[in-house]
Parts: C-alpha cells; sequence; structure tokens
C-alpha cells in the first residue's frame, strides 16, 4: 500500500494524479490519497456546467469550475473541505460494491474514533446528525478502480448555497426545503474544537495509522506524466465545458438510483446520435452505452434488443434496465417523448 503525497490545491491536478496512478502504479495496490482545494465546482462526469453551477457567481466569488471522471452530482469544495482518494485493483465488476464499502468503513471509522457519530446512508453519502457530510462517487480505469470523496469539515456553506444549482426533483424527492438545510460541517460537531488544519493532520495520521502505508513522493518524472493528462484533459476547458448536446429528442427522469438525462438525434426513426446524462454512480464511460444505441431504431422493443443482457449497473450505478427505458419511452409507446 501506498500513500501518494501531492502538494497543491488544483482540483484539476489531483484528478490528474488519480489518473496518473490507476495507469501507472501497477504493483503497489492500493494507493491511497488525501487533498484540498481552493473554491471549486467539480461537476460529475456526465452533468452539463451550465445546469449544474451558478456561473455569474463562480466568475465572481473565484470559484473554479472543474469536471471529475467519476459520476454522481456537483459538489462544492474549499479549504474547509477535505478530498479523500483510494486506487485499488478491480478483478471483477461485481467488486465495485466491496471497494465503496472498504473506503466508507475507513472514513466512518476514523471519525467515529474522534468522536464524530457519522454512518453510511443510501446510495453515496455519509451523513451526521440526519445531513451529509461527504460524497463518495467510483470509477474505473484499465482494471483499477477510484473510490473518491469529501469531507465537509469547516467548508463555507452559504457559498455552497450560491454557487449549486439544485435541481428541485432531488430536493422534493428528499422531503427537504433546501440544499443548505441538508448538509453540515463536521467541525458543529466535534466535542473538541479543531482548525482545518488540524483537523486535516489528525485525519491523515489516522488513517495511516490504520493503513500503515509507505509514503511516496512523486517524482519530476511522474509529475511530467501528471502534467500531460492536466493538459489533455482535467485543466483542459473542452473536457470541463464542451458537453452540451443539441438534439432532437430529450428527456429526464429522477429515479432512487439517481437523474438520467436522454439525448437523441433520431432521423427517420433511427437513433443517429445518443448522450447521456446525469447524476448516476457509474463506474466506466457512458460512451460504451450511448453506442448500444446508436443506429437502432427508435423503438422500445428495439432499444431493449440492443441493451440485451448487458450489465447497466455499470454504466448508470443504481438506474435498471427497465427505469431507463422508461426515461426514453415513458408508458411504453413507441416512439415520441415519454409521459412521466
Amino acid at each position: 500500500m501506498m500513500y501518494v503525497e501531492a502538494e497543491g490545491t488544483d482540483a484539476a491536478f489531483h484528478f490528474s494524479v488519480e489518473e496518473y496512478v490507476m495507469r501507472r502504479f501497477r504493483n503497489v495496490m492500493p494507493v491511497v490519497m488525501v487533498w484540498q482545494t481552493d473554491r471549486c465546482a467539480m461537476l460529475g462526469n456526465y452533468q452539463v456546467a451550465d445546469a449544474e453551477v451558478n456561473r455569474g457567481c463562480a466568475e465572481r466569488e473565484s470559484i473554479r469550475i472543474v469536471r471529475r471522471p467519476s459520476g454522481g452530482g456537483t459538489i462544492f469544495t474549499d479549504r474547509g473541505t477535505f478530498l479523500y482518494t483510494v486506487v485499488d485493483d478491480l478483478a471483477d465488476p461485481g467488486e465495485r460494491e466491496a471497494a465503496r464499502t472498504k473506503v466508507v468503513d475507513i472514513v466512518v471509522g476514523i471519525l467515529n474514533d474522534l468522536g464524530v457519530p457519522a454512518g453510511m446512508e443510501g446510495r453515496n453519502d455519509i451523513l451526521l446528525g440526519g445531513k451529509k457530510i461527504s460524497g463518495i462517487a467510483q470509477h474505473a480505469v484499465d482494471g483499477r478502480i477510484c473510490t473518491h470523496g469529501s469531507l465537509l469539515y469547516d467548508a463555507d456553506l452559504e457559498m455552497l448555497t450560491s454557487a449549486l444549482k439544485v435541481d428541485a426533483g432531488k430536493i422534493l424527492s428528499k422531503a427537504i426545503p433546501s440544499i443548505r438545510s441538508r448538509v453540515t460541517n463536521i467541525r458543529e460537531h466535534m466535542g473538541w474544537d479543531l482548525s482545518s488544519a488540524e483537523f486535516g493532520s489528525l485525519f491523515r495520521e489516522r488513517l495511516v495509522e490504520r493503513l500503515r502505508p509507505q509514503t511516496y513522493t512523486l517524482t519530476a518524472a511522474d509529475l511530467e506524466g501528471v502534467r500531460e493528462i492536466y493538459r489533455g484533459k482535467f485543466g483542459n476547458d473542452a473536457w470541463i465545458f464542451e458537453r452540451s448536446p443539441q438534439f432532437s429528442f430529450n428527456n429526464s427522469v429522477r429515479f432512487e438510483g439517481g437523474k438520467v438525462e436522454v439525448y437523441l438525434n433520431v432521423v427517420e426513426g433511427r437513433v443517429e446520435s445518443c448522450s447521456i446524462h446525469g447524476d448516476f454512480l457509474g463506474t466506466v464511460p457512458i460512451r460504451g452505452l450511448e453506442e448500444l444505441m446508436e443506429k437502432k431504431r427508435f423503438l422500445r422493443g428495439a432499444i431493449s434488443d440492443a441493451l440485451g443482457e448487458t450489465d447497466l449497473s455499470r454504466y448508470l450505478g443504481g438506474v435498471t434496465k427497465e427505469q431507463f427505458l422508461f426515461c426514453m419511452f415513458g408508458d411504453g409507446r413507441e416512439g415520441g417523448k415519454p409521459v412521466v
């Protein structure tokens, strides 16, 4: 096991480190990281920036917008937030849940040791006093899985509320009045007061005590590899912003497993192109699912046959095949916009 030291507060840089580690460090799994960012809005991989972030607020308040490689919803992070990453081997797609559970157990265990009565709830949240303090997401590359998440310790929650646009359907589905009422800071619930820096040092210390990894500092050669990924992907505006589809058909539905948005170009009854967005928690690139439907007749039966026995959980997390078809065809009518 290895603990990677990577300095800096640029989220795009740390996502580049994650990918570099997943592709290059093949004999030292698992790899652990703890890091921070300046003010940042992190889009889920399949989300559209303008639908999730108040761009005017982001510009005024110097909030960096980045896109992470995993699914899920947009989060706000700052110097009062801590991010954690665990990269491990993934011998079988069925091990994704076990990998997530392992990371959750570590994080919750450390918090409990510090007197913070946190626990896992739902598909990807760690809660404290019924409010969210951490969101978790995953993605897989070349037989490796990255499980990463955030910890709200002393974040600017008012800025979080101003910077992010919230899907009303998501709020209503959870029977809560606002995003602000759904989140809390760990600092408010600790029996002893620590600064953000003190909490971060203690969290890292307890993490090392539990896992006993070897510490590794990225070399000059490593950093050049990281910068190459940064330039081509996470630090590139094309990766961050050019995800706004223009299609002839679209529909979105929020399920328990996340929101799914389907955009299609349908020409003479066939799906010529497809783009899928949302905050679902898949772990592999969604393009593989989109390609399954392209060039197929836009009929429920034809799309169902095209999907076949494909393990949709790899792409859509907890969203099922029937739910996905409902998003496209509603009550089962062939073609046309769904009735939802």
